[in-house]
Formats: structure tokens, C-alpha cells, sequence
């Protein structure tokens, strides 16, 4: 109970958008961050590290790393604490790029769009995302819906991690969005990936959260298991606050992060901003 009022009570200190939509603006983003020191969406890099030691394992601790939509994540640092020291990391807001470079000297932060990275091709052996893509979804209409202008974008920023992915490397989502809904916009065409879904959930934690590995070869199979059919379309109520989707994900999972100001030893996260 202490922990949740904790949580409630920095729900109230954060700057949250009047609804979802505004979850794709770089304005709303540098106003949160300009208040907030750090806030880990979906799950920590420890929650996450057993998941993810194939695909780190492939890499190895020399690989070139990208993560989008760093925002004021821990991962960077927990991966660099790890032994991945080549990792660079981008976001949108300007506002937390300087916050994030003044904490961390030692690590690479610039402020990039995820639809236009200016890398050049063929750059990274892993691009990652935490709830980045999630963010830039935020107002799409149906999920099945490919050609909807938020799944275009989505498309784009995928492209663009194709671009800048050695041949071999790996695209690696992690996500609170269901297998049957992220499969199709990943096996688009022009990404020719195959994909691996697995699932876990946080330390105490009651929702799934899932992790999409991407790799050069035939997504056939995992559009077989997880594409079913188009899909409803869902109607937004644009008047609704993204603030009680935001505090009920905190309460259902405790393990979903931590915000703070200035809290001594404190996580990371951002979204799309997202991380």
C-alpha cells in the first residue's frame, strides 16, 4: 500500500497530457522532462535482461547499439554497467538530450527523429525501443488499420531502423501491445524480417508485456501464427485523459517503474519519448 501511495503521489508531481494524442507531441515531452528526472515505462533492464540475453548474446558486449526514444530511461546506463559501452541514444525532445548528456557524460544522446535517423546505412548491430512505437500509436483507430496515418509513421520509423541495421543485426521491440496487433505492422513489406515473439511480466506484476525479435528472413510464419483477421475498429474519445490510463497501469503493476525528482539510484524510461 505504501508503495502505491508513493506512486500516486508522483503521478500527481507529473505533468500528464490532457489525452493521448498529445503523447506525439515533442512540446508535451519537453515539458515533462523539464520536470522529471526519470521514468521507466513497462519494465526495467534487470526485469528484462534474461529475455534479452539471446539476442545480446549474438551481438556481444563490442556490438553498436541505437536505442529510440531513449528518453529518461535507465537502460542505456544498465546496459552500459553491463558491458554494452557503444550504445547511442536518441529522442525527439532537446529537453531531455541535454538533461541526460549533462548526467551521462560517458554516453552517446542526440536529439534525432526515430523517421529520419541521420546514421547512414548499415551502422548498428542492435536498434532497440521500449514503448516508443507505442507512443507514436497512440491515436490510431485500429490497430489492423495499415494504412491509417499513425501505422504510416510507424512503417517510416521501422524503415528507417532496416536502414541503419548491419546485415545480420537485430531490431528489437519490447512493448505492452498484444502479438496479434504489432506482428502485421512488422511484417510489413520492404522489412523482410523474421519475427519472434515472447512474452513476460515484471517482479509482482499482473499484465504481459512482449518483446519482438526482428531479423533478416521470412516473416511468414509468425504472420500465420498471429494475423488473423482485420480486426474492429475502436473510436477515441478524445476527451478522455491519458492520466487514468497512465495511474492504472502504475497501481495493476508496481514493478512498472519509478518516477522521481531527484531520487538517489533512480530508473529510466521514456516512451516517444518512450524507454
Amino acid at each position: 500500500d505504501s508503495l502505491l501511495q508513493e506512486m500516486e503521489v508522483r503521478i500527481d508531481q507529473l505533468e500528464l497530457p490532457e489525452n493521448v494524442q498529445m503523447y506525439k507531441d515533442p512540446n508535451y515531452w519537453d515539458e515533462r522532462f523539464a520536470q522529471e528526472d526519470t521514468y521507466e515505462w513497462l519494465a526495467s533492464y534487470e526485469e528484462v535482461r534474461d529475455i534479452l540475453k539471446e539476442t545480446l548474446d549474438k551481438v556481444g558486449p563490442k556490438a553498436k547499439i541505437l536505442q529510440l526514444g531513449c528518453g529518461n530511461s535507465q537502460l542505456a546506463l544498465d546496459m552500459y554497467n553491463d558491458g554494452f559501452e557503444d550504445i547511442t541514444n536518441i529522442d525527439i525532445s532537446e529537453v531531455v538530450i541535454k538533461k541526460m548528456s549533462f548526467k551521462h557524460p560517458h554516453l552517446k544522446f542526440v536529439q534525432m527523429d526515430v523517421t529520419n535517423l541521420e546514421f547512414g546505412e548499415e551502422k548498428f548491430d542492435l536498434v532497440i525501443e521500449k514503448s516508443t512505437l507505442d507512443a507514436l500509436l497512440v491515436d490510431t483507430k485500429s490497430p489492423w488499420d495499415l494504412d491509417s496515418p499513425s501505422n504510416k509513421l510507424v512503417l517510416q520509423a521501422l524503415k528507417e531502423a532496416k536502414k541503419v541495421l548491419k546485415v545480420g543485426g537485430v531490431f528489437l521491440s519490447i512493448t505492452f501491445s498484444q502479438p496479434h496487433f504489432r506482428v502485421p505492422l512488422l511484417a510489413q513489406e520492404g522489412l523482410e524480417w523474421s519475427i519472434k515473439v515472447d512474452k513476460f511480466t515484471t517482479t509482482g506484476g499482473v499484465l504481459d508485456y512482449f518483446t519482438f525479435k526482428c531479423e533478416d528472413g521470412d516473416p511468414a510464419p509468425a504472420v500465420k501464427k498471429w494475423c488473423v483477421s482485420s480486426g474492429p475498429k475502436i473510436e477515441l474519445n478524445d476527451a478522455w485523459s491519458s492520466s487514468e490510463e497512465e495511474e492504472f497501469m502504475m497501481k495493476l503493476n508496481s514493478s512498472c517503474l519509478g518516477s522521481s525528482s531527484e531520487e538517489e539510484g533512480g530508473e529510466q524510461g521514456s516512451g516517444g519519448s518512450c524507454g
